[in-house]
């Protein structure tokens, strides 16, 4: 049962999204092409005025699947469990751990995907400039060569990833505790929950040695900020995950 919670994630997403993700990949390539005819041109005139519209469509794509995603993300957690639909989900024969769980690995994948378009897309682009330092042999040539930083780096983006959905689902289940004005209670509660994460940060200055030790590159601090990272991630991971799994046993307030 549970596997069919995971398969019901993809099952009925729009395929407007996989629409999507095929119209932004296109557009890079043709926005690739663009670029690379332009470099070749000997007068540059009218051109640049077309890179900078297609570049400006290219940039509202993005932020389209970006938004898209999140509210992809809200959209079958909510919509499946605290709205109407809610009734059917906590009547299947699955624990409410089941619940969370399916739902997290289709956000995550989701969320993957995205990202993954987005890289593409933008590694697609840079080809254009046909810079040495974006061709694939170099790349894989300096993940090579920094392999354990280049991990750790990996590994950060994907905790993070978890920790921010875990952290919309458990600002959707406090704001559900109330009988009206649920979404903007929801939406108070995850900018309250990132306020007081952007204070801890910024108490223990984590996130700050995290990344200004990142641009330094690869050395003794970068890995000891990204150490702490990662188990910093772990906490609030297991703190919104038992936070919503709680609410979710306990405090259920279906519409």
């Amino acid at each position: 049962m549970f596997w069919n919670l995971v398969r019901y994630e993809f099952k009925n997403v729009n395929k407007w999204y996989l629409a999507l993700y095929a119209a932004v990949l296109a557009l890079s390539v043709f926005i690739g092409i663009q670029t690379q005819n332009y470099n070749n041109l000997p007068v540059k005139e009218s051109q640049p005025t077309m890179l900078l519209f297609l570049a400006t469509v290219f940039g509202g794509l993005m932020l389209t699947l970006g938004i898209s995603t999140i509210f992809l993300i809200i959209k079958r957690f909510k919509g499946s469990v605290y709205d109407r639909q809610g009734y059917l989900t906590l009547t299947l024969p699955v624990s409410e751990h089941h619940i969370i769980t399916a739902k997290l690995i289709g956000a995550f994948i989701w969320s993957l995907i995205s990202t993954a378009v987005l890289l593409l897309c933008i590694y697609i682009i840079l080809l254009s400039t046909n810079s040495d330092e974006v061709q694939l042999s170099t790349l894989l040539s300096f993940v090579g060569e920094h392999f354990t930083g280049f991990g750790l780096t990996v590994l950060s983006f994907l905790l993070s990833t978890i920790s921010g959905i875990l952290c919309i689902y458990l600002a959707i289940s406090i704001g559900q505790l109330f009988n009206e004005y649920r979404t903007a209670l929801a939406v108070a509660a995850y900018i309250g929950i990132r306020i007081v994460i952007g204070i801890i940060e910024v108490f223990f200055n984590t996130s700050a040695n995290f990344y200004v030790n990142s641009l330094a590159g690869f050395n003794d601090n970068f890995y000891m900020g990204a150490s702490v990272g990662i188990v910093e991630e772990l906490i609030f991971i297991a703190i919104f995950y038992l936070g919503t799994y709680y609410i979710l046993k306990n405090k259920v307030n279906l519409q």
